[in-house]
């Protein structure tokens, strides 16, 4: 009896470590890190049209201009995949099974500063109230198709009239029609929007937008700026309005697998004023 118990206690720690090994090892192929550029200097801009001036800052009380440089918090080495459903909380994949499937997530908020590029801009419409869109003419996220479709950018605007986050899909900056795709979690078109004490996720409906419907419409020449479908936020006279912004990998995303290693990308913000 003793040796058979023995037998059965050494068969069930095979099985177990079996299991964790497979778990480890399918880990390694769908979620992954790779490096942002280093040759460009992440800037943010404003272009205003009418009365009002836009101007930005990277911090509320310093010197409001036409641009600033981004100042990043923490130091980004490399992106790593996250998933969030709110920019509140962000959850990063621990295991898969052998179809490749994430199964097992962790809470990755308090390193989110190292996962993604992360910080903070100041928005100040000088002499008139305004509307505030994104301008892409002067918006920059890289051009590589399979980074694009893989990239989130998320912003959170507070002002005077209350806070509103938007995640975003990049396609619209460029053509991602080409880019490849492999389901990695349950369902493709959702997000983590919670994890349990287990490592066991919660999903949900993907709410990342089309840049393209918070964008000025851009005229003449020069690009001046008119109101497009949808205001990102208003800023009143000589208001000072703060951009949290996020860029990164929708680890949950069908186009976040290994394609987009060793791929570059660069960060310019830019928005546009148009005048109430």
């Amino acid at each position: 009896m003793e040796k058979k118990k023995l037998r059965r206690t050494v068969y069930l720690a095979y099985v177990w470590l079996v299991v964790l090994a497979v778990i480890f090892i399918a880990a390694t192929y769908a979620w992954f890190t790779f490096n942002p550029t280093t040759n460009v200097t992440p800037m943010s801009s404003t272009i205003s049209e009418g009365g009002a001036s836009l101007l930005i800052a990277n911090n509320p009380n310093g010197e409001f201009g036409k641009e600033c440089t981004l100042v990043l918090d923490g130091t980004v080495t490399s992106l790593r995949p996250v998933s969030t459903v709110d920019l509140n909380r962000f959850y990063t994949a621990k295991g898969q099974n052998r179809q490749g499937i994430s199964i097992l997530f962790a809470d990755a908020t308090d390193s989110i500063n190292s996962s993604a590029m992360h910080g903070k801009v100041y928005l100040k419409s000088e002499q008139s109230a305004c509307d505030v869109y994104l301008y892409r003419s002067g918006l920059s996220l890289g051009g590589d198709a399979q980074t694009l479709a893989a990239l989130r950018l998320g912003l959170r605007i507070s002002t005077n009239s209350g806070t509103n986050t938007y995640i975003f899909r990049l396609d619209d900056m460029g053509n991602t029609a080409g880019a490849s795709a492999t389901r990695t979690v349950p369902q493709s078109g959702t997000v983590v929007s919670a994890v349990d004490n287990s490592g066991s996720a919660s999903f949900t409906a993907d709410p990342a937008v089309a840049l393209s419907g918070y964008m000025a419409v851009e005229q003449g020449t020069d690009g001046e700026p008119a109101a497009g479908n949808t205001v990102l936020c208003t800023l009143q006279a000589d208001e000072v309005g703060t951009v949290e912004y996020w860029l990164y990998l929708e680890g949950c995303d069908d186009n976040c697998i290994g394609e987009v290693q060793s791929k570059d990308i660069e960060l310019a913000l830019a928005f546009a004023g148009v005048e109430k």
